[in-house]
């Protein structure tokens, strides 16, 4: 608009508004109305956004309360043909999940070993009667039981060796002097340093698994009385990595890469002295996640020090040809030897973002649980029954999903219920994106949200052809999190050299701890007896093959009782 364009929105005061509007006709007042109202709208609906990405809650439920769109749909649009009990299926109230049994605390304590104290009058064992002297009689023991908790204590084993020299000064055949070294108990798990496989294991587990960062365990230390620094943990946690778990890790990437399914996903990290480089703000750190069904549950995490698209073929190799499920990223699309599947919560999500953030949700969500006042709502809105017809068939995919790992369906079965219960659905889910995309405004966060969904339906719609594929990608989202937990906790490298070793490090260790956890096993009895074992028996073939995390051959005191 001529007008607002020449405006000197600087030097701005109602005074001089005032003056330019005076001047203007009808029409032109009109049009400035109408496009200060559109600015005002739209900076309404940023506002909203960020302050839903801010403060609201950051799970999202498979059931989608009920929203108002932006735009209004088309005059062309019929909304007499919506499947309102597919709309129902996103507004009806979530079931509370069924009440677990609690287990009574002397139930849990069965866990734990106990140590059995006999508490005796104090007339000893065998008291007599005070009256007629005779031996009393013992009745039944009264038992009480406490748990008990015994600090974490630290101590120096010194192991003194005892050498021997012939007094004689006999040489052996290389004329050096007749010795008889001791016979070492075990070989130093670093050398030059006062590190143990138990003591490095607790620190690994502290910031893997507890998310405890190496300057807040130095804290604890020091309040226990000793000075163990967060720089020399650092090094223990690298050179042990170095040495001994990349060796592991490398093993576990053979076995992941002969998976029939896998998933991947990554997250932004930053080392401070990496991030300092002006040309790369973000490094990443990608995780590949073993399917549900494998038989190797395994997680692996990499660090890399940016997104770039050759990562997957450094994660997957060259031929990687079964199925790989991941979010839109376009590095993992161009990865052409595997068969791609997309994730159908990501997908859903974008037309998630266009409906949440509308002030009707609010107003909504204080509307008693009455299915036909919720239906009076939807037939009112229009708009709102078709943006939500797709989303609450979406809702009933994931039901189909629910009952099939309820029921632990074989790949057979859940392949037969998804034909017969999951595909017409998936149709249903299809034609619903399509309308929005022909009723809404091209511009929409609707229709993107629609197109982004139809742009992929090949790829979503794969998971129906195999009862061991995914429906999405949720499996490698959720182990992203525990690394999130933790990540700040190395972001103090002084050097790029010191940032990519401690993040390569922590890699390492994130995915021999978490893929310990999947296959049941305690993280830090699993590490400590990795690096026990690999010290003293070396980096070899069989050794490696016996301690992977989904090992049959591992001991069963490592394992969670």
């Amino acid at each position: 608009m001529d007008f607002l364009s020449s405006f000197d929105f600087e030097n701005y005061t109602r005074k001089s508004m005032k003056e330019s509007l005076e001047s203007l006709d009808h029409d032109d007042l009109v049009d400035a109305a109408l496009f200060l109202a559109d600015n005002l709208f739209l900076k309404d609906q940023i506002n909203r956004k960020a302050a839903m990405d801010r403060f609201a809650s950051k799970s999202e439920q498979l059931f989608i309360s009920l929203f108002n769109e932006a735009e209004e749909i088309a005059s062309t649009s019929s909304p007499e043909d919506l499947d309102e009990s597919a709309v129902l299926e996103t507004v009806s109230k979530e079931r509370p999940a069924s009440p677990k049994k609690r287990r009574s605390m002397k139930e849990k304590a069965k866990a734990l070993p106990e140590k059995i104290i006999d508490v005796y009058p104090d007339a000893g064992k065998d008291p007599v009667c005070p009256v007629c002297g005779t031996a009393m009689k013992e009745l039944k023991p009264t038992v009480h039981r406490t748990i008990k908790y015994v600090p974490q204590r630290l101590y120096v084993e010194v192991e003194v060796d005892h050498n021997y020299v012939c007094p004689k000064g006999c040489e052996d055949e290389d004329g050096k002097p007749v010795m008889i070294p001791a016979a070492r108990k075990e070989a130093p798990l670093l050398e030059n340093t006062m590190s143990s496989p138990s003591l490095v294991s607790h620190i690994i587990a502290q910031k893997t698994v507890m998310g405890l960062p190496l300057y807040r365990q130095e804290q604890d230390w020091q309040r226990r009385g000793f000075n163990l620094s967060r720089s020399i943990m650092a090094s223990w946690m690298i050179r042990s990595s170095q040495i001994y778990g990349e060796a592991l890790v490398d093993r576990m990437i053979q076995d992941f890469r002969e998976c029939d399914v896998v998933h991947m996903d990554e997250t932004v990290l930053k080392c401070l002295e990496v991030s300092r480089d002006q040309d790369r703000t973000n490094c990443y750190m990608i995780v590949g996640v073993s399917a549900e069904h494998e038989a190797r549950q395994m997680v692996i995490y990499q660090f890399k020090k940016s997104r770039a698209q050759k990562f997957v073929w450094e994660f997957l190799g060259e031929g990687f040809e079964k199925a790989l499920m991941s979010d839109g990223f376009e590095g993992y699309d161009n990865y052409t030897a595997a068969i791609h599947l997309s994730c159908m919560a990501h997908a859903r999500r974008h037309l998630y973002d266009a409906v949440k953030i509308r002030a009707d949700y609010q107003t909504f969500k204080n509307l008693p649980d009455d299915t036909e006042m919720k239906l009076k709502h939807i037939r009112e809105n229009p708009a709102l029954g078709i943006l939500l017809e797709p989303l609450g068939n979406i809702n009933r995919l994931y039901e189909v999903e629910s009952r099939a790992k309820k029921k632990k369906l074989s790949r057979e079965e859940v392949y037969e219920l998804r034909q017969k219960e999951s595909k017409p659905l998936f149709d249903q889910v299809i034609a619903g994106m399509e309308r929005i995309a022909r009723s809404f405004d091209s511009g929409s966060k609707a229709v993107k949200g629609a197109n982004y969904f139809l742009k992929r339906k090949d790829s979503l719609a794969l998971y129906l052809e195999d009862g061991n594929y995914p429906i999405d990608n949720n499996l490698a989202e959720r182990m992203v999190k525990p690394f999130v937990i933790g990540r700040k906790g190395f972001l103090f490298a002084d050097t790029e050299a010191g940032a990519e070793a401690t993040a390569e490090a922590t890699a390492v260790w994130y995915s021999l701890s978490q893929s310990a956890i999947m296959n049941g096993l305690v993280p830090e009895k699993y590490i400590e007896y990795v690096l026990t074992r690999l010290k003293n028996e070396g980096i070899r073939e069989e050794v490696l093959e016996d301690l992977l995390p989904y090992s049959r051959t591992l001991p069963g005191h490592l394992y969670k009782k």
